[in-house]
């Protein structure tokens, strides 16, 4: 099992980090890569009518992408560190820089990777993070775990879905599938119309067939209502410490624009989120 860990701000590293390596243990990982996708060229001249940057700006810039680099290294150096006492499983761990088109870059390792580990999205981010975002769910169509701002003790132990078929649940659902085959429960939350029901998917009773406890947590969704937020809120009723969903069933620059319940979901939830698009 590998796992990538993609860093890009050292404010959000350690939870991604630990996040990581929550999930590694649940899921014996062999291999964890901790890359730092690190830009080549400045953003804010990429276009001839931007003009050409000045040699103080030029400076100002490689000093920015080095002190950020330097941040980063040495927070995964210390995560890195000698194993704590007790632990019998320890994957091999490597960390990389790589420096050039920030979401190229992240989509390549992305698709070598079992599960890519990125920090949560948040309003104001620059736009590398976004591209690696990109890079890693959009090109790579990896399985992505987007790690909240706070720890958590474990990942996986206790799942929940939101529910919606769709083919890029299936494909979050087929990756979570040694997570839901260990987990102590496994919650389903499902939002319906008024006079619909939906019908539990199959997996279900594979999972409960192996001693998995299921959960189904049905809500009604309303037409004002905030689905996303309404999915984050049960999610967390139910102490879960990881919401698996699929993402941007809709065309997703439409979600990047306008929002939505994927995108809300990302920006606001306090829990990991496993996703495939």
């Amino acid at each position: 099992m590998r796992l990538l860990i993609v860093l890009d701000r050292p404010d959000t590293a350690l939870f991604t980090l630990k996040t990581a390596g929550a999930l590694a243990e649940r899921l014996h990982a062999d291999h964890i890569r901790i890359l730092h996708p690190r830009l080549a060229d400045n953003p804010a001249f990429q276009t001839p009518d931007e003009g050409m940057p000045t040699t103080g700006e030029q400076q100002r810039f490689a000093r920015e992408v080095t002190e950020r680099a330097d941040k980063l290294r040495e927070i995964a150096s210390a995560w890195m560190g000698p194993a704590p006492a007790g632990v019998r499983h320890q994957p091999d761990r490597q960390w990389v820089e790589i420096a050039g088109d920030v979401r190229k870059i992240a989509a390549q390792e992305a698709r070598s990777a079992d599960f890519v580990i990125h920090g949560r999205p948040r309003a104001g981010d620059p736009g590398y993070v976004a591209d690696a975002f990109a890079g890693i769910l959009y090109d790579a169509e990896a399985t992505l775990v987007v790690a909240p701002l706070q720890d958590y003790s474990s990942v996986g132990r206790r799942p929940v879905i939101g529910w919606r078929p769709s083919r890029a649940l299936d494909n979050a659902i087929a990756a979570a599938m040694p997570l839901l085959e260990a987990a102590e429960r496994v919650t389903l939350i499902i939002g319906e119309h008024a006079g619909t029901r939906t019908k539990l998917p199959e997996f279900t009773d594979a999972l409960a067939d192996r001693g998995v406890k299921i959960i189904v947590d049905r809500f009604r969704i309303d037409g004002d209502g905030d689905v996303g937020e309404q999915i984050r809120a049960h999610a967390l009723a139910a102490n879960a410490d990881l919401l698996i969903m699929g993402a941007y069933t809709r065309p997703h620059f439409l979600e990047w624009l306008f929002g939505g319940p994927t995108q809300d979901v990302f920006a606001h939830a306090t829990l990991p989120i496993l996703t495939h698009h």
